[in-house]
């Protein structure tokens, strides 16, 4: 065993002193260096004490665009500088006070701007502090998990396949350790690793007693000593860290971005023939020119791209909320289009909480856990040398452990692979103490689980110098490594034929009980050379344990509401093909029909074609590998299915990465495996993944919402004064009115909508198909009929009012208050293309505070003698108000009746149909 000098050493010299090289020196020397014993590593008070003297353990991010950047920007647009000629124009003319309201409305209009993109750069902020990295280490003689930022110079960290390095670190023990340096070196191939020191002018690359911050284990375990931290570790040198989230801009956003610049040109042209027909019937140049200026502005849907980023980001933040946290924004797309989720068993659909339900021992005899009192279990099997050998097994060949400072027998603070601190809870109700047992025994050689060997194998010692193997795995794998069988007078006879069926049997009853089955066996070791070659077979069958991992609550109802929504569920396990079955039998995978199960051994020898056919009509795969994963998985993808997958191994990455939407497991899932992903589940539970398609749905359909209310606002607006224009009419809004309506009716409503809940029929509809284009034909002409009935209630209001006041400012108010009112009426048709209106009316109060401000707003527009002034409006009369509601129900009247008429087909549709 390592051993190490007691002298306490601040830490400061392995980050200050130049001449210390921790990859070229000895364990010894560097344990000396850094002042610690790792048997004990570093106390609490220890670790506190560095970490405030040399700062904590991270790199500082590359920081959000500076608020200087961001603020200027909001005044680089051409809406900008389009309200700056318009200013100039009122200036020229001698019209001082709406020069100063239009620059006024321009410092508001790129406030707003800056604040939804400050918000916005904000809320993915919030995102990349949600997925945080953590360790296992030795503290104090006892082993914890910390957040990696709290890492000290000295500790001692415990990693295994999946970990990311959260530190540089150097190597004290290890087993068959190799890592993926690719984030530091650039080399693809993983590198082999060992305690051994190297030269002091090894290249990066080349030292391989050494692991670094940002690189990964990809198998093998390791015991370290952390030896740099933040920005004194190679990665923080030059300065390179992987961003967590991606920021940039989505396809969605990247479409509205460029539709919005398009309307810009097509809203200039319109703008263009206004101002030629108000110059062509007589109109002021200048005053036309303000209009067809004003008219651009207020069409140009300007804030789409930053409202679409707030609406995502606020969206993704409510769904972290939810337990799944979405590292890139394209993500939520891709979740409203997904059709098949392709998801883990254990710990997904299951409850991870594996529990050690019976023994089956080679004597023929079994045990089960029915009962909590230690001594009773102790004393009813003390004189079992069967049992005692299988718990040895278990306690000895298992990597798991507990947090000591809660205590022995809560499964919840168990550290390690579920099944392994399912063993050592068995343990404990036996009265055995596996840290106790443990320190009886000296490992000399670990073959780390594999996924591909299904099986793991360790040579100890006791003190007497008696060396023996134990192995446990797949109980196919342990009886194929095995030669005899431990009887009832504890001799180990052969193993033949006969008996191999007899324990197979066994197996398929207890998987058949939905029970995980492990196999137990050990042999003696003479010699310690060669071990590698003498853990390979002639081994002594024990036994077998089976444990359960109940579904988890709700569950069932998750799979039900997927099916519902038109995704099939797919299960990939490792585990055995009659416990896989009988647990999607219980969720009812498959629709409540029979669920079809099939071994990964059926894959062999079968072309893509022939293995999506398969996945096709199969509900759950089991004894898959991480490769058939990923067969099955690019398999769909070739028929044309959106692909979710989840993982949570270092091997799943791949997978992961290959899937349409890659969902890594954050309670279980290694760092490997989150990196590839797309949406870590904090809660690991498959009812999150469904929760999470509902919010992708929402947040896309928010987003269609926003498109739909700012787009028909703005054709309604045009529409108006182009017609009125058209037809002879004096305009009927001044520029300031047409810039003080953008300014009010777009950004609250449109916030209103961004938070609007899912509606009831968000999880009863197929996915929506990922070549579906946001302005889809039909929705452009719901737009444009809308737009057009907008515009025409407005100017009806217009043409009451200049016949009962004539020409001027009074009617242009009754007009702008018209115009407002329909546009506020229009928001609640918006809620819903095919729903009413006052259907679930109060489940979103924003639309009601959104509505509240817009009003108020106009009141204090109205009734505020210096605003009034500058707007160019007058008091309504009772009249006035009465033509303004009139005006502000009709919209939601004529859009009910076409609804009502649409759902009435629809009825008779179906009726026809069935």
């Amino acid at each position: 065993m390592i051993k190490s000098s007691d002298k306490s050493v601040s830490g400061e010299s392995i980050q200050t002193e130049p001449e210390f090289f921790p990859h070229a020196s000895s364990i010894h020397e560097v344990l000396d260096k850094i002042g610690v014993k790792v048997s004990e590593g570093l106390s609490e008070e220890e670790a506190r004490t560095r970490i405030s003297r040399f700062g904590e353990n991270k790199i500082e991010q590359k920081s959000l665009r500076s608020i200087w950047i961001m603020l200027w920007e909001q005044f680089s647009s051409i809406i900008v500088w389009l309200l700056i000629f318009a200013a100039i124009i009122a200036w020229l003319t001698g019209n001082e006070l709406e020069a100063w309201a239009i620059l006024v409305v321009l410092v508001l209009n790129a406030t707003i701007g800056f604040l939804i993109e400050w918000r916005a750069g904000q809320a993915l902020e919030a995102l990349r502090m949600a997925a945080r990295t953590t360790a296992r280490v030795r503290r104090g003689g006892d082993e914890h998990i910390v957040d990696a930022e709290q890492l000290a110079i000295g500790d001692i960290l415990i990693l295994s396949a999946g970990d990311r390095v959260p530190a540089d670190v150097r190597i004290l023990e290890s087993a068959n350790l190799r890592s993926d340096e690719s984030t530091l070196t650039g080399e693809s191939v993983p590198v082999t690793k060992s305690p051994e020191a190297v030269e002091i002018s090894t290249p990066l690359a080349e030292r391989i007693c050494m692991l670094y911050l940002g690189t990964t284990i990809v198998g093998g375990k390791a015991l370290a000593v952390v030896n740099a931290t933040g920005r004194k570790t190679e990665l923080g040198r030059i300065g390179e860290l992987v961003a967590d989230v991606d920021a940039g801009w989505t396809p969605l956003q990247t479409r509205l971005r460029d539709l919005g610049q398009r309307l810009v040109y097509v809203v200039l042209i319109v703008a263009l023939i206004v101002f030629i027909a108000g110059i062509l019937r007589g109109d002021n140049v200048w005053l036309m020119l303000e209009v067809a200026i004003s008219l651009a502005v207020a069409a140009v849907p300007e804030g789409l791209p930053a409202v679409t980023t707030l609406i995502l980001a606020l969206g993704v933040l409510r769904m972290a909320r939810r337990n799944a946290i979405v590292r890139r924004l394209a993500a939520v797309e891709t979740l409203g289009s997904s059709t098949v989720i392709c998801t883990d068993k254990t710990g997904t659909l299951t409850e991870n909480r594996m529990t050690v339900r019976e023994f089956q021992l080679s004597e023929g005899s079994s045990v089960t856990l029915d009962s909590s009192d230690p001594a009773k279990l102790a004393s009813d099997h003390s004189a079992n040398e069967n049992l005692q050998r299988i718990m040895r097994v278990a306690t000895l060949c298992n990597e798991a452990a507990f947090d000591q400072n809660d205590g022995l027998d809560k499964d919840e603070n168990a550290i390690g692979d579920p099944t392994e601190t399912a063993l050592l809870i068995a343990a404990g109700k036996f009265g055995i103490d596996p840290q106790s047992e443990r320190s009886q025994y000296e490992i000399l050689f670990e073959q780390p689980f594999d996924a591909s060997l299904k099986r793991m194998t360790a040579v100890i010692e006791d003190s007497y110098d008696k060396r023996f193997a134990v192995l446990k795995g797949a109980p196919a794998v342990v009886l194929n490594s095995c030669r005899s069988f431990l009887d009832k007078n504890g001799d180990a006879v052969p193993l033949d034929i006969p008996d191999r069926e007899r324990f197979s049997q066994i197996n398929r009853k207890m998987a058949g009980r939905a029970l995980r089955v492990l196999g137990f066996a050990d042999k003696s070791i003479k010699s310690t050379s060669g071990m590698e070659d003498q853990i390979q077979n002639e081994f002594t069958f024990l036994g077998f344990v089976g444990m359960s991992d109940p579904p988890r609550m709700g569950a069932a109802e998750a799979v039900m509401n997927a099916q519902n929504a038109g995704i099939r569920i797919v299960m990939l396990t490792g585990d055995q093909l009659n416990t896989a079955r009988a647990i999607a039998a219980d969720l009812r995978i498959g629709g409540g029909t029979e669920t079809i199960a099939s071994h990964s051994k059926d894959l062999i020898d079968l072309d893509e074609k022939e293995i999506a056919e398969m996945a096709r009509r199969t509900d759950v795969f089991a004894r898959v590998t991480p490769k058939d994963k990923l067969h099955i998985v690019k398999a769909l993808q070739e028929t044309g299915e959106i692909v979710a997958v989840t993982g949570d191994g270092v091997n799943d990455a791949p997978a992961l990465r290959h899937a349409d939407i890659g969902i890594a497991m954050g309670g279980r899932g290694t760092e490997v495996a989150k990196e590839a992903s797309d949406i870590i589940l904090t809660d690991d539970n498959f009812s999150t993944i469904v929760k999470a398609i509902e919010g992708g749905r929402t947040i896309y359909s928010n987003i269609l919402k926003f498109v739909h209310l700012m787009f028909s606002h703005n054709l309604g607006e045009v529409l108006m004064i182009f017609s009125a224009i058209l037809t002879g009419l004096p305009l009927p809004l001044l520029p300031l009115q047409i810039l003080w309506i953008n300014l009010v009716t777009d950004v609250f409503p449109a916030l209103a909508l961004a938070v609007e809940p899912p509606s009831p029929g968000t999880m009863n509809r197929n996915p929506r198909p990922p070549s579906e284009t946001m302005l889809s034909n039909p929705f452009m002409f719901l737009i444009l009929w809308q737009g057009a009935l907008l515009a025409a209630i407005a100017l009806a209001a217009y043409v009451w009012a200049l016949s009962e006041y004539g020409e001027g400012a009074h009617a242009r108010t009754v007009a702008l208050l018209a115009l407002i009112g329909v546009q506020l009426g229009h928001l609640f048709n918006c809620r819903s293309r095919t729903r009413s209106a006052f259907s679930r009316f109060f489940s979103n109060p924003y639309i009601f505070l959104a509505a509240a401000i817009v009003i108020g707003l106009q009141l204090l527009a109205i009734y505020l003698a210096p605003l009034a002034r500058v707007l160019d409006l007058t008091e309504p009369t009772r009249t006035d108000w009465l033509v303004v509601i009139f005006c502000s129900v009709l919209p939601i009247v004529f859009v009910e009746i076409i609804k009502l008429l649409f759902r009435s087909k629809r009825r008779k549709d179906y009726q026809t149909a069935n």
